[in-house]
Parts: C-alpha cells; sequence; structure tokens
C-alpha cells in the first residue's frame, strides 16, 4: 500500500455503506469530500517522508548573460549604484561568434540539466535518474532529492528598438529600479531567496589565450590573499612573496598592460573600496565601481539610508575612497572573513579554492568523461587552468559556487560540442552535481580526467543556532 493511500476493497465497502445511508448526491459530496482529505493526507505524509528521510539539496542552474546589449547604459544598464542613482557599467548580453550566441545555448543546456535533475523528485522518476547515473557508475546511487532551479527565463530573441521599456530586466545581475523608480531584484537577489547548496553558473567566451584553453573553473580569491593586498597598498606589506609563493598567483590578466602582480591590486582596490588604482598604485575616482555588496538584497546588505554615509567617503571607514585609510568593517566583511568564506574559496580538495574549485573542477571532469564515454575523446577537450579574479557571483552568494567557462567560441571544437554535445554536456553537469552531494564512484576507464567521485562536507557549514551558512543567505539578522 501506498503512502496515504485506501485499498480498493476498503473503497467499496465505503461506498456501499454510504448508500445505505446516504442518498446519491450525499454520497457523492461525502465521497469527494473523503478522496480530497486522503489526498491532502497522502501529499503531507510525501513530504514528511521526503523530509525525514530522503536528504534534500537546493541548486540553481545560472545559464550567463541573457537580455540585450543595448545602449544607452542610462537607460539599459547593470550594476545600478543607489548613491549616484545610476547604472555603472553598460549590460552585456554574451559572447557571440558566427551565428552562435552564449547566451542561447547555455540556456538550452540548463534547461536540460533541470529536466535530469528533476528526475530525483519522486520516486518513480529516480529509477530513469538512475539510467543516466548507470553511464557514469556501476554502484548503486543513494536516494537523494535534489531541487533545482533556473536563475532566469529564455532569452529575447529579437532585436528591442529604443521603445522597448526594459528588455534586460529579467536578466541584470544586480538589483535595478523600473520606470516608477521602485527598486526590483536582479539574478543574484533572486539566486539567494532560493539559500541554494550549490550554485553551477554556465557560461563560454570569444576566445582564450593557448595555456588557458580548455574548460576552466572561474574562482575567487580568498580573502586571507586580498587582506594581505591590501596591506601591500597601504604600505604596511613589503614584498611581494606572499603573492607569488601562494597558489593564487595565477591572477586573470584583463590585457598585457599591466602585469599579473598589477592586475591582482588593481582588483584588490576594486574589491574592497570600489575604486581601481592604476599601474602608479593610486585610486582612480573616476572610475568607481560600486559597493557590490549593497547592490543585491541579502543580509550582508548595509542599513537601511547607508548611502547618506557613504557619499562622504569618511576615512577610516568602509566607504573610504583612499585605499590607504580604508577599514574593512560591518556585516559584509565580518562575512568575508570568516571560516566559511574559507570553506568556500581556500585550502579543499583540489588544494586550494575551497570548496568552490573543487565543484567546478568535478562538473568539468563528469562533462569530460561524459563525452569520452560516448565516444567523444579529443585532445582539446580537456580541464583548464582556473581563473583567479574577484568575480562578482561567487563572492555575493553562500552557495558553494561552480562558475564554469565551457569553451571559446573561436574554438571550432568547443563550438561543435555546443551545437551537436549539449545532451552529454547536460547529462555531464548532472552527474557531477549528484556526486557533489552524495558521491559517485566513476567507472573504471583508462581515462587521463576521471572524476574523483568524493562528495562535498556540507555539515561544516552548520551554525552553532541549527540553522546552516546556506540558508541564512537572504534572511536579515534581528
Amino acid at each position: 500500500m501506498k503512502r496515504g493511500g485506501i485499498p480498493p476493497f476498503h473503497l467499496a465497502v465505503l461506498i456501499s455503506v454510504l448508500q445505505k445511508m446516504l442518498n446519491f448526491k450525499q454520497t457523492i459530496s461525502v465521497l469527494f469530500i473523503i478522496l480530497f482529505l486522503l489526498s491532502f493526507i497522502k501529499e503531507i505524509n510525501e513530504i514528511r517522508y521526503s523530509s525525514n528521510e530522503i536528504p534534500v539539496y537546493r541548486v540553481v542552474i545560472d545559464p550567463g548573460h541573457g537580455g540585450l546589449s543595448l545602449l544607452p547604459r542610462s537607460r539599459h544598464g547593470d550594476r545600478y549604484d543607489s548613491i549616484s542613482e545610476k547604472y555603472l557599467s553598460n549590460y552585456y548580453a554574451g559572447a557571440k561568434y558566427r551565428g552562435i550566441e552564449e547566451r542561447i545555448f547555455v540556456y538550452s543546456i540548463a534547461e536540460k540539466v533541470t529536466d535530469i535533475l528533476n528526475l530525483t523528485l519522486t520516486e518513480k522518476n529516480f529509477n530513469s535518474f538512475k539510467t543516466v547515473l548507470k553511464k557514469f557508475s556501476t554502484d548503486e546511487p543513494d536516494r537523494i532529492i535534489i531541487k533545482t532551479f533556473l536563475s532566469r527565463g529564455k532569452s529575447i530573441e529579437k532585436s528591442c528598438s529604443r521603445d522597448c521599456e526594459d528588455p534586460n530586466a529579467e536578466f541584470r545581475l544586480y538589483d535595478y529600479v523600473d520606470k516608477y523608480r521602485k527598486r526590483k531584484e536582479g539574478r543574484i537577489s533572486f539566486i539567494n531567496k532560493l539559500n541554494p547548496h550549490l550554485l553551477v553558473s554556465l557560461h563560454c567566451d570569444l576566445q582564450a589565450p593557448v595555456y588557458y584553453r580548455g574548460m576552466n573553473p572561474v574562482i575567487v580569491a580568498p580573502y586571507s590573499l586580498m587582506a594581505r593586498g591590501l596591506d601591500y597598498l597601504k604600505g604596511s606589506e613589503k614584498g611581494r612573496d606572499f603573492f607569488f609563493k601562494s597558489l593564487y598567483r595565477d591572477w586573470f590578466p584583463e590585457s598585457v598592460r599591466r602585469t599579473g602582480f598589477k592586475w591582482f591590486l588593481k582588483d584588490t582596490s576594486v574589491y574592497f573600496s570600489g575604486y581601481p588604482v592604476g599601474n602608479n598604485l593610486k585610486i582612480q575616482k573616476n572610475r568607481f565601481s560600486g559597493y557590490r555588496y549593497n547592490m543585491v538584497n541579502w543580509r550582508y546588505k548595509d542599513p537601511e539610508k547607508w548611502e547618506i554615509t557613504a557619499v562622504k567617503h569618511p576615512q577610516n571607514t568602509r566607504y573610504s575612497d583612499d585605499i590607504r585609510r580604508f577599514n574593512p568593517e560591518g556585516d559584509f566583511w565580518d562575512r568575508e572573513k570568516s571560516v566559511y568564506e574559507s570553506y568556500r574559496r581556500d585550502g579543499g580538495i583540489e588544494g586550494f579554492g575551497g570548496d568552490n574549485l573543487y565543484a567546478c573542477s568535478e562538473i568539468i571532469r563528469y562533462i569530460l568523461f561524459s563525452l569520452y564515454l560516448s565516444g567523444d575523446d579529443h585532445k582539446k577537450q580537456k580541464p583548464g587552468k582556473p581563473y583567479i579574479s574577484v568575480w562578482s557571483l561567487p563572492i555575493l552568494v553562500n552557495a558553494v559556487t561552480a562558475y564554469i567557462e565551457l569553451g571559446y567560441l573561436k574554438n571550432k571544437r568547443d563550438r561543435y560540442l555546443f551545437i551537436k554535445k549539449q545532451d552529454e554536456i547536460a547529462e555531464g553537469i548532472a552527474a557531477g552535481i549528484y556526486s557533489l552531494f552524495s558521491g559517485l564512484k566513476p567507472v573504471e576507464k583508462n581515462f587521463q580526467y576521471l572524476p574523483k567521485g568524493k562528495k562535498l562536507d556540507l555539515d561544516k557549514y552548520d551554525l552553532n543556532d541549527g540553522k546552516s551558512y546556506f540558508n541564512i543567505v537572504s534572511s536579515i539578522p534581528e
């Protein structure tokens, strides 16, 4: 007998008794009420069964970009700054080349991943999910539930005229204001409202340096390194060994106009103060990029009317426009210094990069393994070096974050994968996500990028009050 159900024999007896006691209409009404209550009880039992006996995990799949790259910035931009009441950057809809658009194909892959993971929601469909996992492992998978959400809807595929009200409304990363000047939540705020354990953000780019080619993890350096960079800018850290002897020294270079160390210092200044420094290490006050943690709606945003203080840029505070007199204080900076952010961004199974790098790398290995198992193996299909910088998305969430560059549109092989191998890529991502939560020992194959199959230790994110680090991100502290 299924939970909350009623055997057909008992139902027949019940109908017979009711017919003797009541007329036909009364019998039908009573039966309707009984069946409704039984279905409600069944639903409650299934929820209780799921929550008490089956582990439940929340995942957001974030297909990068979406929307349209339109001007003027004042109307169609992103990174809304509530001090100046202006957008500080143009909106970027994603890479495109020879008719292939990042915003469209990453959404298609994300939808496929979501469809696969949704098979875990019911006992019946979990058997279909196991069929997918059998391609990767001969082990019997543990029963878990993975509640999966997409961070955005399908991209707009037609051009928009200047009269279009706001084509980028649902696609912006940061919060914004509508035509009535009412604040609306962007994708990061939406993600945080879901309190996910894992965020998987899918991207590609136009091209990459030779030594980065492949599928690349995108990670954020830990606070411990950024703090030493701040000390260097202040003059209290004299040497550079803290950077060059670290595992984060291969800093993301935006161009050859600066050395990797100079890019690190520029990003350090932006990370702390919102202002970049030039090659001369002086603040560039005309290039303010905003206080990013105040551009989203979450637990660590500064108290209401923070702009009144921030606009004055008082020295020795978190709003200083002089990097030498910047003081990282307040809820957000306490969070950045926490052990939980260290778990996400430092050390870990890969030796550095924390759980974020492991999640990225493991999903990439499963994608490559999926392609290999389907008979598609190529020397250009490989894990690439991680990009290291201070990207917004991995910072402004509490979830373990797998931010992945799937490849590069100017690479013919990558274009082939993006168009012809979406199913294999999606199955690899889904299997990787499952393994991160439950562990999945891969079948033994002579494949050089075999996944590790180890699950994440999420228990270390538990807080003393019975909550977890993942569950508090959208709540307001008392």
